[in-house]
């Protein structure tokens, strides 16, 4: 049997989620009338908030809700969840963790209406969960998008992003200035303004140099897997255009997974391939040779996120926010200038190929 919902309630009464909301809470503002439809609408579904709701009366739970979308498996992902952890036991906060599935809209609006959390901070992907979008905005939950990609589904939230376009060129102007003229970029496609500003720097760096843009050197794939898509990107890209002496990926995951396609080809990096990520996740600086990248600072804007979120619960913070963290490369070890046999493959694939610009 399906699991009764507060949406199921507000349907059937005829109200908004807000109006079921102070009729579970108690609160002014509600018709006599209006109540009484909405506690009838409650019986004869036999809707039962979570059983510690009702318990909690009207205090703060003095609890931050992630929501996140992404596999937790993900070692950005892991790293964010880590540091919320750790930032919300600072603040004298728990953290409730909600992986973005079925079922999950229902489940984290009960544990708001029954105050088991008292604000919510979500990954790109959950905040584009329009259900759960629609309905936190109804309610007016506090909330916080960490890289936000359409920020009209919560007008009132606050925000923190980093601009993916200038870090993704500066990476590929590094690749341009150590002499690199054929450069390969692999990325994910799901249509999130991440991926789309990263392939925007990508191209910008290239024409700026001065260079024709090959888009038979992009590779893009879907799935949750960067590493896989790096593999199979990778193998895909060398195997058409052994001209390729560098390659650009959309996160560190995604140049993990070329640094092992490229180790199966017999091809060594920088030697053979240089490679530049993003994101800076721990494995960077650990793996062999350790990976040039963009660093993020993600401990850093999570810790703002859970100090702004618990300022705006506790009413010390008035105002939302929505700010722009900075980025840098980070040089290590897997770039280097590409050899002169390499150029001239790759000058010559240059002229003997359809090139086309964006």
């Amino acid at each position: 049997m399906a699991r009764i919902t507060l949406e199921d309630v507000a349907n059937k009464a005829g109200v908004s989620f807000k109006t079921v909301s102070r009729v579970l809470n108690n609160e002014s503002g509600v018709s006599d009338a209006t109540s009484d439809r909405v506690k009838k609408a409650i019986t004869e579904l036999n809707y039962v908030p979570n059983s510690a709701a009702r318990t909690l009366s009207r205090g703060k739970a003095r609890t931050i809700g992630l929501v996140i979308g992404w596999p937790v498996k993900s070692p950005f992902i892991s790293e964010t969840i880590e540091t919320a952890l750790r930032e919300c036991m600072v603040q004298g906060y728990s953290l409730a963790l909600f992986s973005l599935e079925s079922g999950t809209t229902a489940k984290v609006i009960d544990a708001y209406l029954g105050r088991q959390v008292d604000g919510l901070i979500l990954d790109t992907r959950a905040a584009l969960e329009e259900k759960l979008t629609c309905q936190l905005k109804s309610l007016n939950v506090p909330c916080l998008v960490i890289h936000p990609n359409q920020k009209n589904l919560l007008p009132n939230a606050s925000f923190i992003q980093i601009d993916n376009k200038k870090a993704a060129k500066q990476a590929v102007n590094y690749l341009i200035e150590l002499g690199h003229r054929a450069i390969g970029f692999v990325s994910f496609n799901m249509g999130i303004m991440q991926e789309e500003e990263r392939v925007m720097g990508y191209k910008e760096a290239i024409l700026e140099a001065g260079l024709p843009i090959n888009k038979d050197w992009i590779h893009t794939g879907e799935g949750n897997s960067g590493f896989k898509l790096g593999f199979s990107g990778t193998m895909q890209l060398l195997s058409k255009h052994q001209e390729i002496t560098a390659l650009f990926s959309e996160t560190d995951e995604i140049a993990l997974g070329s640094a092992a396609a490229l180790a199966q080809m017999g091809l060594k990096v920088p030697d053979d391939i240089s490679i530049v990520g993003f994101d800076d996740i721990l494995y960077a600086s650990m793996i062999v040779p350790p990976l040039t990248t963009i660093h993020q600072p993600i401990e850093e804007f999570v810790k703002i996120a859970v100090e702004h979120l618990t300022g705006w619960i506790d009413g010390t913070i008035k105002e939302r926010i929505d700010i722009v963290m900075p980025t840098k490369l980070v040089v290590r070890e897997t770039c280097k200038p590409p050899r002169q046999a390499e150029l001239k493959r790759a000058g010559a694939a240059q002229l003997g190929r359809g090139l086309s610009k964006p």
